[in-house]
Parts: C-alpha cells; structure tokens; sequence
C-alpha cells in the first residue's frame, strides 16, 4: 500500500514538473482542446435551441390546429369559397373562415393593423375563440396593449370605424404573427371590394389524432376543386419537422465528435510520443527498478484527462459567455438566449462530450502502450 502511494506521488509530481518544463506544450494542447469543445458545444447548443424553438411554437399554437390560406378567385372563375367548401368543418371543432384584405388599418398610434373580413360562417368560431355569448360589437381590435373597452378609432384607405378593443387569444397569433387585427364584418366591406383579398380558414380539431386525415381529406379537396395555389400548415407536420432535426442532430454529433476526437488523438497522441522519446531512458530506468508499466501509462493518461478536463470546463464557461452573442446573430427568441433560463451547457446534458474526450485520451496514448512492452534491456541497449 505503501509502495503505491509514493508511487502515485511520484507520477503527480512527475506531471507537475513537465507542465512546468513544457508550459508551451501544455497551452497549446489546452488552446486546440478547449477551440475543438467549444465549436461542438456552439454546434449542439444550435440543434437543441432549434429543436426548443420548434417545441415551444407547437405548444403555443396547440397540436390540434390548421390554417389554410388560399388568394382570392376571380368573380368569372366558378367555383365555391372556402368559407362553403369546407363548412362540414364546423362539425369537426371550432371552424373560422375569413378574409385577409390587401391593404392595412392604421391605428391612432399609427401602428398598422392587419384587416381581417368576417361572415355568417365566422361567428360561431370567432364567438368560441374569444369566449363570447353574441352580443359583441361588429367592428372590433384584437390587441395587447391597449384597456378593455377602449374604443378605437381606425383608418382603413379612406375610412374611419370605431372598433372596441378585445383581448386576442394566442391561437390568432397563427394569423396576425404578433401584429392587430381589426375585424370588420363582411356587409360593411363592400367598399373594399377593389382590393383583393386572401381567403383563409381557421380550423382546431377537437382530436388532434384525427387532423392529419383532416388535413389530407382538405388537400385532396382543394385540389378536386381547382384550388391551384394555398398554403396549408399545422404544428402537427411540425412534429415531423422536429424528429427530422433530432435525427440531424444525432448524426451532426456523430460527424462532429469524430472529427474533434480525431484531432485529440493526433495533437495529444504526437505530444505524448514526442515526450516519451524525450524522457524514454529514464522510463527503461524506472522499469528497470520494478516500476510496472501500467504505473507509466496511467501516468500519460491522466495527464491526458486532466488536461481534457479542464480543457472541457474551459470551454462549457466560454460558451456560457458567448451564448447570447452567437444565438442572438442566428435569429433566435430572447428568452432562449438567457443562459439563466435555459442552458443548453450543462454537464449533465453534455457527457456525450465527456465520454468522448475520454475515449480520444486513451487511444492517444496507445503508441505509448505498444512501446513500454519493449524489454529493458533493448531500450537501453
């Protein structure tokens, strides 16, 4: 017991003192470590904000939603609307089908408003979304912002309405994208008729199991029907979007993690040959007074180690660091890029990393393996 304590001394001390004699090879295996940890940490910092973005805009929008956006026909074409194609729809869950006119309201503040034109069709959806009983006034805001039951005053071309401001529900982000929309019913419109419109509809299926054969019986419908150009989309094919960026991620860091556990095994192995070499006497010595040579692989090891180690945590307090700054340049939301609030540079979310810098200092090491089986006596012969 004895014995392997002054050994482990020893060994400590003997990488102490080549850190000290070498400190320009210790700071660049520790400068080439730390640069290789900090671009995979970036790189899975990217897929996981991506796949939280993609996580957070199903959970706001909901599962069970649709939305169809289709340009507006041609009084000489002949074929229904959306609003009468699609009305077995109500039957289904909360059906909203209207217009989006091609010209902006402006708000006292003179912030833009979208338009939205609304029909018979509409009310019972708009009723549900906005959890009214009927008697709600045509002509109404849906923005944050302002108090309840102001009263607006609206400019739509050369118009002037009074819309009551309501509180929207966060479904209608899907529609307004954060901005107002001013709803105006369809048989006050009419002196809009010169714009063009967009017709869309508003759909959240009672049973989200059910709306990708919703989705699929709509598409085929449409296009029954001569519907040449829309856009449909839901958070439900976002599902399919997300396992496509979690199998990205998967391989990104299985390209990734080879290509920094490469460059460890050829800096460090290099290093530690080159060190061997240099000191290659004194260990054919120490052998030669019965120092086993799993004493003196360990001892390159955890040389290795410790340097990955610290390397490792070097890197994890850069990327904290650094985080807003990068994400912030690729378009990320603010409440991602607070480290505080959601850190994607955890120890326990990154041992992949960990398990790999270990992998990569043992296989550094094994030329250093091949050569302590040299008898002694060649060594120093």
């Amino acid at each position: 017991m004895r014995s392997l304590i002054l050994i482990f001394v020893y060994l400590s001390k003997d990488i102490l003192k080549r850190w000290l004699e070498t400190p320009g090879a210790v700071f660049a295996r520790l400068l080439i470590a730390i640069s290789l940890c900090l671009l995979f940490l970036f790189m899975q910092a990217g897929f996981v904000l991506t796949e939280k973005a993609v996580e957070r805009k199903i959970e706001s929008f909901g599962l069970n939603t649709m939305i169809l956006r289709s340009t507006g026909f041609s009084k000489t074409e002949v074929r229904p609307s959306l609003d009468q194609l699609l009305s077995s729809l109500s039957e289904l869950g909360t059906y909203l089908p209207f217009s989006s006119l091609y010209v902006n309201a402006e708000l006292s503040s003179k912030k833009r408003a979208k338009v939205i034109v609304y029909n018979d069709h509409s009310i019972p959806g708009l009723n549900s979304l906005m959890g009214w009983d009927g008697s709600q006034g045509p002509i109404f805001l849906a923005a944050y912002g302002y108090p309840k039951a102001m009263v607006e005053r609206v400019k739509v071309w050369k118009f002037f309405f009074d819309a009551d401001v309501v509180k929207p529900p966060s479904i209608l982000r899907f529609i307004s994208l954060n901005d107002p929309l001013l709803f105006i019913p369809e048989s006050m419109a009419q002196a809009f008729e010169q714009f063009s419109v967009q017709e869309s509809v508003l759909f959240l299926s009672d049973d989200s199991v059910d709306l990708i054969k919703i989705i699929e019986s709509t598409e085929a419908l449409l296009k029954k029907e001569g519907f040449d150009r829309y856009e449909l989309s839901s958070p439900i094919k976002w599902v399919g979007e997300l396992d496509g960026v979690r199998d990205l991620r998967v391989k990104a860091q299985a390209i990734g993690g080879g290509f920094v556990g490469l460059l460890i095994v050829l800096i460090f192995g290099s290093i530690a040959v080159f060190e061997y070499r240099q000191n290659i006497f004194a260990t054919a010595l120490f052998k030669s007074f019965g120092l086993h040579s799993i004493h003196l692989i360990l001892r390159y090891l955890i040389d290795g180690l410790l340097l990955l180690f610290i390397s490792f945590l070097g890197a994890v307090q850069l990327a904290q660091l650094f985080h807003g700054i990068v994400f912030k340049k690729a378009g990320f939301a603010p409440d991602l890029l607070d480290v505080s609030a959601f850190n994607p540079y955890e120890i326990s979310g990154n041992l992949y990393l960990l398990i790999l810098l270990a992998i990569a200092s043992l296989v550094s090491i094994l030329p250093i393996c091949i050569a302590l089986r040299k008898p002694v006596g060649k060594v120093l012969g």
